[in-house]
């Protein structure tokens, strides 16, 4: 039976079964509806109380199915500093020449300039030329897997976003966020993997995850990584 809450201004809906078990079982569904079983002699009053005491780690719970916001994720072009590539550090040296050009071994991001005060210009650039090409490298055999099943896009986009990682248009127009590039390669597989189910399913229903789990079983962990991202 459906039943309901009100937890502030937000009403939670759950579906209600009563079994024979001696405690309260809430679940949280993918798709973000709430299920809850409980024994047969417990009154539907006791267990909306049991919900509101609950209601805290039930929105948060709904929350992680939902949340795909992009961290702010930001950086500074010195000698000393350090930038995230693909989850590793890499330590920055900028150094002045006639050859401007960024290269990188081991953990170093050497950056050579006429001016050092164009250093974040030249690297901001160049990052941005590398993104593009390894997410695109990344989401080729993730693409060419997915199409063994479904129909899927040929080609890949990019757009600065403030708040998404990706997203994909009704068209389904896959369009990615560069900064991606800051983060595992394990995430932006999650990423492109997820953004591909939606090219089956628009919403994020339990249909959308069922999809997601049998594309990419460990899903769930690829997405922790990334939302603790920083």
């Amino acid at each position: 039976m459906k039943e309901s809450i009100q937890y502030g201004k937000q009403e939670i809906e759950f579906e209600l079964q009563y079994s024979n078990r001696k405690t309260i079982g809430i679940k949280i569904l993918p798709d973000t509806s709430v299920f809850v079983v409980a024994p047969l002699e417990i009154s539907l009053e006791k267990i909306k109380e049991l919900l509101l005491k609950k209601a805290h780690w039930i929105c948060k719970q709904q929350s992680y199915f939902l949340n795909f916001d992009a961290t702010e994720i930001s950086y500074e072009i010195k000698s000393g500093y350090s930038i995230l590539y693909l989850g590793r550090q890499y330590k920055l040296i900028v150094e002045k020449s006639d050859k401007e050009e960024v290269t990188y071994k081991g953990n170093l991001f050497l950056i050579t300039v006429k001016n050092k005060e164009k250093a974040q210009m030249l690297f901001d650039g160049w990052l941005k030329q590398r993104a593009h090409s390894k997410i695109s490298e990344i989401a080729k055999p993730i693409i060419k897997k997915f199409s063994e099943r479904f129909k899927a896009p040929n080609h890949i986009y990019f757009q600065d976003m403030p708040t998404r990682w990706g997203s994909c248009t009704i068209k389904n127009k896959l369009i990615f966020n560069p900064k991606l590039i800051h983060t595992p390669k394990r995430c932006i597989e999650y990423v492109i993997m997820h953004e591909l189910c939606h090219t089956v399913h628009k919403h994020h229903n339990q249909d959308f995850f069922d999809l997601l789990t049998l594309m990419m079983p460990d899903w769930e962990k690829r997405k922790e990584k990334l939302d603790s991202f920083a």
